[in-house]
């Protein structure tokens, strides 16, 4: 069996499930589990082709399966390295995503009819951008693919908030698309073709003969890739829809969904753009874009007291980091090929990390809120005696996304500071930028373990949750296990994933370009260690760590065992001699570093702002009742017309008498109707 029909068999499954759960919106006991059913066997289908790929190379089409006569687009496939780690982050995320959707969307009131067949048309236009080789279909897969997250964000159409985070996000990803449109358009002027492999030369030939348009060409790519990756301030629309979508929505969206901005900025900076001035000038604007993303969306983060707005901010923060570790290596193509080489691999590594550790934290959220009824962290506190496998898998990706050892978060932030902050000793840009991610990881272990982990499960349970006694349903347990499993084996295998990563990163561009694995990477029992070239600069072994944290963790507990001390019943509060409530002496998310975030207020002459993250002006009209009416759609334009609609329906009704005579009539008047318009357009 061909991996062109595997992956063809894999999109039709997608399809038939797809068409399949449309057509049974009231199961809704059965309609999840038939909707994972497909999505398993989409998953098993992807994920072999990328197995297949990492293993024995690349798999590519040159006689496309259907080309578009006079637009120059062909379907062409191709699964590389790159390729392959981006369908098994999806195909993990997503089905870990789908396996939690069973229980956890039942909660809501909307029909599911309107959830499972847009979940796995969103998976099909996922793969399909990672899988196509002509920028044409690759730019109708994005499109399929933000067309489908979107009426997943306003799937509960009857909450405002959602809808106007839903507008927010169609607006400004669609005004990313566009640009990238229009790049693309541009590009095919002098290729007359889509073909990623023929856009590379045009790229060459732009650089000296017109490099305006070059770079306004990577601008237009650059604003449309990072507006879907959520870099800052092009990800605005970020914080809004990650709270307002579904959980397991958010999970995809943050996991996978805006990694494939990444993936379109290293198909375009590093597989199109040929190593010269370019490279330098855009990979500096990368560390800047990256540097600042990474700071303020941590920063803005310790502000929050809604669970999913904390992570969505955060996920504008780890973009950054990528960004940052992918701006150096492209920076540094020219300068320094080792170095350039673990910045890149630094910047896979941690979007693979991303995808595992943030899922995995939006999917405890939503338990969060599937248990309590809410996403306040001001309201919960105490819920790990009552939900300890959602605290224990929340505890294992916040630790992951710290950057905590043996975890996964550590490894690929240790090596974006190691090609930062050594290459900062001839570029001094990059040793600030990699300093300020070091400082702003800091940032990461307060907002999150200390204060998403303490305000949720720690300290003692409020009274408005007294109705809080179990964990969530099994399957969302086992979802959740999954992805923690995997941010334990991603810190573990760092040494093997590394490898597989190099393989990916080496496929960008031409082979004679990257050093030696051996020359950069010496991996001992799963451990790594670096040379530039210039001997031993840094080591880690994460399976040492572990077994040295599994013997102390076991000598605590042999402590606690031998003392033989009998645990206290929880008494009453008491403060200065008075009983008081636990949520009269709570402390709340707002007066978490307080201190420390008053360092960060803005404050331009009179004006001021609590905290860094600006607060985009809104546009106020004079005459708001024309403009209001102006902008209301419902009234002028949809209402009519489903008035028309639905009084056309009521008629068309009242045709199905159940006489027999009355169809035929119908069938000879449609007939002549039919053969009238053919005799029109002749």
């Amino acid at each position: 069996m061909s991996l062109q029909f595997i992956i063809l068999l894999s999109m039709g499954w997608l399809l038939a499930g797809a068409a399949i759960t449309l057509a049974m919106p009231y199961s809704r006991r059965t309609i999840g589990w038939v909707s994972l059913f497909f999505q398993t066997l989409a998953a098993g289908g992807f994920g072999y082709v990328a197995i297949q790929v990492l293993a024995h190379g690349t798999f590519s089409l040159d006689k496309p399966l259907f080309s578009v006569a006079g637009l120059g687009a062909a379907f062409l496939l191709k699964v590389d390295a790159l390729s392959a780690i981006f369908l098994l982050a999806i195909t993990i995320v997503s089905w870990a995503a789908g396996l939690y959707s069973v229980q956890y969307i039942k909660h809501y009131k909307e029909s599911l009819g309107r959830y499972y067949p847009l979940f796995l048309l969103f998976l099909l236009g996922m793969y399909g951008v990672v899988v196509v080789r002509d920028l044409f279909f690759f730019i109708v897969f994005w499109e399929f693919m933000t067309l489908t997250s979107y009426g997943l964000v306003v799937f509960e159409w009857g909450n405002k908030q959602s809808v106007n985070a839903g507008f927010k996000y169609f607006l400004m990803t669609h005004i990313g698309t566009a640009g990238i449109i229009i790049a693309a358009n541009t590009l095919y002027h002098y290729s007359q073709s889509f073909d990623f492999e023929a856009l590379r030369p045009v790229m060459a030939l732009l650089s000296s003969e017109n490099p305006a348009l070059l770079h306004t060409i990577l601008l237009l790519f650059f604003v449309g890739f990072a507006t879907k990756a959520g870099v800052f301030p092009f990800g605005d629309w970020l914080p809004d829809a990650h709270p307002a979508a579904p959980a397991p929505v958010s999970a995809i969206l943050s996991g996978v969904m805006i990694k494939m901005g990444i993936y379109g900025i290293l198909r375009v900076f590093l597989g199109m753009l040929p190593v010269s001035e370019f490279s330098h000038t855009w990979g500096y604007i990368f560390v800047i874009f990256g540097t600042v993303s990474l700071f303020i969306g941590t920063m803005t983060a310790m502000f929050q007291h809604d669970a999913k707005r904390v992570l969505a901010f955060h996920s504008i923060g780890q973009n950054g980091y990528i960004m940052l570790a992918l701006g150096a290596g492209l920076m540094l193509t020219r300068i320094s090929p080792a170095l350039a080489t673990v910045a890149i691999i630094a910047g896979l590594f941690h979007l693979i990390n991303h995808a595992a550790f943030k899922s995995l934290l939006f999917l405890t959220a939503g338990s969060l809120q599937y248990k309590t009824g809410h996403r306040d962290l001001d309201k919960m506190g105490g819920l790990a005696k009552y939900m300890p496998w959602t605290a224990a898998v929340a505890l294992i990706a916040a630790m992951g996304i710290s950057g905590i050892p043996p975890f996964n978060g550590f490894a690929s932030k240790w090596l974006i500071y190691q090609s930062t902050i050594n290459a900062g000793f001839n570029t001094p840009i990059l040793l600030l930028c990699g300093l300020i991610a070091l400082f702003t990881s800091l940032l990461t272990l307060a907002s999150v373990m200390i204060k998403y982990i303490g305000l949720a499960f720690l300290g003692q349970r409020l009274p408005n949750n007294k109705e809080v006694n179990s964990d969530v349903p099994r399957s969302m347990i086992w979802a959740q296990g999954i992805l923690a499993a995997v941010v334990i084996l991603e810190g573990v295998l760092a040494g093997f994933i590394v490898r597989g990563l190099y393989t990916a990163a080496s496929g960008l561009l031409t082979p004679d370009y990257w050093p030696q694995f051996s020359s950069l990477f010496h991996t001992v029992n799963l451990g790594l260690r670096l040379n530039f070239g210039e001997g031993l600069v840094g080591f880690y072994n994460p399976l040492f760590l572990l077994i040295i944290l599994t013997g102390l963790a076991l000598i605590a507990v042999l402590f606690w065992w031998s003392g033989g001390a009998k645990r206290k019943v929880v008494s009453e509060l008491w403060y200065s001699g008075e009983l008081q409530s636990p949520a009269s002496v709570r402390y709340s998310s707002y007066s978490y570093f307080k201190t420390f975030k008053q360092n960060f207020n803005i404050r331009i002459g009179k004006y001021t702002q609590e905290g860094v993250y600006p607060k985009w002006p809104t546009i106020k009209f004079k005459r708001p009742f024309k403009i209001k009416y102006l902008l209301d759609v419902d009234s002028w334009l949809y209402r009519p017309l489903a008035f028309i609609g639905h009084k056309a329906l009521e008629i068309f009704a009242g045709t199905h008498s159940g006489f027999p005579q009355w169809y035929l009539l119908w069938m000879v008047i449609g007939a002549a109707a039919a053969m009238l318009v053919m005799f029109l357009v002749r």
